[in-house]
């Protein structure tokens, strides 16, 4: 009996220690979410315009209906766009309800890298200390906080994998061997990397546990289930590999697009070393502008002390996971971790494209964690499990500190800060105008992916180029930036749009209506930005 209440007292201690980790998560991940990162930008719009657009009119922004969604450069995966237009129709069409589904998949990692620490182990301090990393590494705050598809991904592809894990320690049981198929096929429509690390990790899986694979039933179970992972994939994979507009972004950012020789596999080399550079794993993020200053930009993707704990746990690994193919697995998870980065060549240390390989470090880590408070006993081993729960809460301080106030200013061109202010202002001043003309280019501003989420509902015409001719004509309003501002007769100043830093974003001008012609403009004087900064 006494074995029983001390069982369901240590189940209780658990559920409470689970509970105030997905709180802390939750914490981290909902703060100031609408503001920080600073606004919507046009990787998480253009998404959500194509999914309202096939709800409305019946298909995309470019007039066709397929499985993926059209944008300037790709088609992307639609899952995410699927959830942040539903949370939409609930919350607003606003930052808090785009994002919010980045909080729930995140929280939903969270308690996934528990269970399959779990089931790894059977420990559930260990678990516990999983979770908690993933509950506050900045690299899945960051990508928990964005309404892009990689926020997406790692639900579906942990939840696949805990599946898949469940099987192999169940001989093979179908309900699990089919539910992993599901969830990993569904992990191809959440970002254009999750296809892959589905396939590696979980043929991996399989392949390193072959050996249970006893009778040819179970044989016939797995051969069914990867049919029916292709079954559920098979159109996103059919837009990956054989769309010419989706392919064509994948053949063109291939490392080895133009076949395997000694410049491209040091290229692939560089690419992957890259991933575990200190610079990028716990300093800075390794920023690049126009390729990585939205991912990590003045903070690592791990706070610091991942790496002794990891660099134990590799170590440690085998004494926790006691099946050998499941731990052969962890190695072969850290060995893929960044691939999806080196095996692209746009730029690397590339956070998005590895983060489906990321959560290993949280596996990692916590045996590493377990490793040291197994050499201790009695309070010593109480002290190290608090020194490190202490860490994890004074490293999540330090990172809060600067990402909720410093980060938004380290380059507000990443987020294009001012572009809400501005549209606010068209649409105030949009009354009695006809058209609305564009001059505002800094670096990958989608300015038809802005008009088409602020301003769908006006009758404004819009003109991304001041040049066309009827930019000329009476009742036109003019936006544009410091560096391409417009200067003609009668044209009227009507607002100076700051962006996060307090520089001028944009200038919103106006050729008034001809029965306006002799009345003033309304300027508005509200914020006094300063020039901005050439970009």
């Amino acid at each position: 009996m006494k074995a029983e209440v001390s069982l369901l007292s240590s189940g209780r201690i658990v559920i409470v220690l689970l509970a105030l980790i997905v709180c802390l998560g939750a914490a981290l991940r909902l703060y100031h979410l609408s503001t920080v990162p600073t606004e919507l930008i046009a990787d998480e719009l253009d998404i959500y315009n194509s999914v309202a657009s096939i709800v409305t009119t019946g298909h995309d922004v470019d007039g066709t209906l397929q499985p993926f969604l059209y944008s300037h450069f790709t088609r992307n995966p639609p899952l995410y766009g699927i959830t942040s237009y539903a949370s939409s129709l609930v919350l607003g069409k606003n930052a808090f309800g785009l994002r919010l589904p980045a909080v729930l998949f995140g929280l939903a990692a969270v308690l996934l890298i528990y269970g399959i620490a779990l089931r790894l182990t059977r420990r559930q301090d260990i678990a516990l200390a999983a979770a908690l990393l993933q509950a506050t590494q900045p690299i899945f705050v960051q990508f928990s906080r964005i309404a892009w598809e990689p926020s997406s991904e790692l639900p579906f592809l942990l939840g696949g994998l805990y599946a898949l894990i469940v099987a192999v320690q169940t001989r093979w049981r179908a309900r699990w061997l089919a539910l992993a198929a599901v969830l990993l096929g569904i992990t191809c429509y959440t970002y254009m990397a999750g296809w892959f690390y589905a396939v590696v990790l979980a043929l991996g899986l399989i392949a390193l546990n072959v050996r249970t694979l006893r009778t040819r039933a179970d044989w016939l179970k797995v051969s069914c289930a990867c049919v029916l992972w292709l079954l559920v994939s098979w159109p996103a994979l059919n837009m990956l590999f054989f769309d010419p507009f989706t392919a064509g972004k994948t053949a063109r950012i291939a490392t080895f697009a133009h076949g395997v020789t000694w410049d491209t596999l040091q290229v692939f080399f560089q690419n992957y070393a890259a991933h575990f550079r200190p610079s990028y794993f716990v300093i800075s993020g390794d920023p690049k502008a126009g390729v990585t200053w939205r991912y990590l930009n003045g903070f690592g993707a791990f706070y610091w002390f991942i790496i002794p704990l990891s660099a134990a746990g590799l170590v440690a690994c085998v004494s926790y996971v006691r099946e050998r193919g499941l731990s052969a697995w962890v190695y072969l998870w850290l060995l893929v971790y960044p691939l999806g980065g080196a095996l692209t060549n746009e730029g690397a240390p590339n956070a998005p494209r590895t983060l489906a390989g990321a959560p290993v470090f949280c596996l990692l880590a916590a045996f590493g964690i377990a490793f040291f408070a197994d050499w201790s006993r009695g309070i010593v081993r109480r002290a190290v499990y608090a020194a490190f729960a202490i860490a994890c809460m004074v490293a999540a301080v330090l990172f809060s500190s600067f990402y909720f106030t410093g980060y938004v200013h380290r380059n507000s061109n990443a987020w294009d800060s001012g572009t809400r202010a501005l549209f606010a202002q068209i649409r105030a001043h949009s009354r009695g105008f006809e058209r609305v003309c564009f001059a505002v280019l800094p670096a990958w501003y989608e300015t038809d992916v802005y008009t088409r989420f602020y301003l769908s509902d006006t009758p404004l015409q819009v003109f991304d180029n001041v040049t066309d001719p009827q930019c000329a004509s009476p009742g036109t309003l003019i936006a544009a930036d410091p560096l391409h501002a417009v200067h003609a007769p009668g044209l009227k100043t009507l607002a100076s749009v700051p962006d996060v830093d307090g520089e001028t974003f944009a200038t919103l001008a106006a050729r008034p209506p001809e029965g306006a012609r002799g009345q003033e403009a309304n300027v508005v004087p509200c914020c006094n930005p300063r020039p901005r900064q050439a970009r």
